[in-house]
């Protein structure tokens, strides 16, 4: 009877260790798939963060100092090659390339609109070097339009119309000098359609300004000779001042 006591207690030992096991390793499946599942759904976070995140705006961001400097160089080489200061235009010149090279490292997602930039610059810089007068004038226009097409994507205290307004008018003079009787016309056609989007914006902060520059593209359209072109475009330049300080 002993020998089968001893029996039954060794069965009911083994069977307690079998359970035992059999636990363990549930135990450690469970763990497992736990784990796994946790790292999966992480990495899925991650990938979601990663692969779908939305590209970089920079509509809030107000226009980034290089960019702003390339503008005005630009505009500041148009006046000094029209009064053939060679002198100060190469001063501002050897600042544009530079403001250049900083717009490549500052601005995003627009290596395009930087490559055409630079294409225009090298173009004006051989006009300077040359002093080639007309080119110098149209080229350093030229960039200050890129600039203005790129300052688009940020946050502006002034409208990019009243930049391009400002181009236009300075377009006028160059085909003026040139005799251009197609680029004329069409230049006056190009400030129609920026003026009339801007103009509501002008209407909510000065109808009297409004009018006034209303009627000088209407004088632009006009226009039948060089000489009234360049006229006029004197006093559009002028203009586009006060709708400058519109906004200011």
């Amino acid at each position: 009877m002993n020998t089968i006591i001893r029996t039954r207690e060794r069965h009911d030992w083994w069977n307690t260790v079998a359970l035992g096991l059999v636990a363990v390793i549930v135990f450690l499946m469970i763990w497992l798939s736990g784990s796994s599942s946790t790292s999966s759904t992480t990495n899925m976070g991650k990938a979601a963060t990663t692969g779908n995140a939305p590209a970089a705006t920079t509509a809030g961001e107000g226009v980034p100092q290089s960019l702003s400097n390339a503008g005005e160089y630009g505009e500041n080489i148009y006046d000094y090659a029209k009064v053939n200061d060679w002198k100060n235009a190469d001063v501002k010149l050897a600042a544009l390339r530079d403001a250049v090279k900083n717009v490549r490292a500052e601005v995003r997602n627009t290596s395009a609109a930087v490559d055409r930039l630079d294409g225009d610059v090298a173009t004006l810089d051989r006009a300077v070097t040359t002093r080639d007068r007309q080119s110098a004038m149209r080229e350093a226009n030229q960039a200050t339009l890129d600039v203005a097409e790129m300052t688009a994507a940020y946050k502006l205290s002034v409208p990019v119309e009243v930049t391009k307004l400002d181009y236009y008018g300075r377009e006028l003079e160059v085909w003026a000098q040139a005799k251009d009787a197609n680029k004329l016309p069409a230049t006056a056609r190009e400030m129609r359609g920026t003026w009339d989007s801007l103009r509501p914006s002008i209407e909510a902060h000065s109808a009297t300004e409004a009018k006034k520059f209303d009627a000088l593209v209407a004088r632009v359209e006009s226009a039948k000779t060089p000489a009234n072109y360049a006229r006029v475009a004197t006093l559009v330049l002028n203009e586009v001042d006060n709708l400058e300080k519109l906004f200011h």
